[in-house]
């Protein structure tokens, strides 16, 4: 697979901040619009900027615990930010891939780390061997739950 070997360091993406932020506030403004009770519109309120804040820290830049990612021969690792080690890691099977958005969930040491990333993030050979990597690790961490007898609840969605 030496042909999808990629490292990267993403760029910040004002118009992805800008979206996300766009999308959490309709989220917390929509129990209002839609007359719910008070509490329960205050508690969906508060569950929307609690998330905006954990969209927040996966989108690519200084607030970012993830600094870099490496996929070659080796394996994956990443390289949190603050630090110059690279730190062994495997992609999960919430990793998604889209035709200009990459959903990357990682997990290193017992801990999750993951990447929210658009195309103008990365120069566009880095974006496109990162999608074929981050499509067909998912594949196959996808397929190894099946053969386990396990399917996702959005399998029948996927295919």
């Amino acid at each position: 697979m030496k042909s999808f070997d990629v490292t990267v360091e993403p760029a910040a993406s004002p118009r992805l901040a800008a979206a996300a932020a766009l999308f959490h506030a309709m989220a917390a403004a929509l129990p209002w619009i839609a007359r719910v009770p008070p509490v329960i519109a205050a508690l969906l309120s508060l569950l929307a900027i609690a998330g905006f804040a954990w969209t927040v820290s996966r989108l690519p830049g200084r607030h970012a615990g993830l600094a870099a990612l490496r996929l070659d021969a080796r394996g994956c690792r990443i390289r949190l930010r603050g630090g110059s080690e690279w730190h062994r890691a495997g992609l999960t099977s919430r990793s998604r891939v889209f035709a200009a958005l990459l959903v990357i969930d990682l997990r290193s040491g017992g801990r999750r780390h993951g990447w929210l990333l658009a195309r103008e993030c990365l120069p566009e050979a880095a974006f496109r061997r990162l999608k074929a990597r981050v499509g067909l690790d998912a594949r196959i961490c996808a397929l190894s739950h099946a053969r386990r007898g396990f399917r996702p609840p959005n399998h029948d969605l996927a295919n």
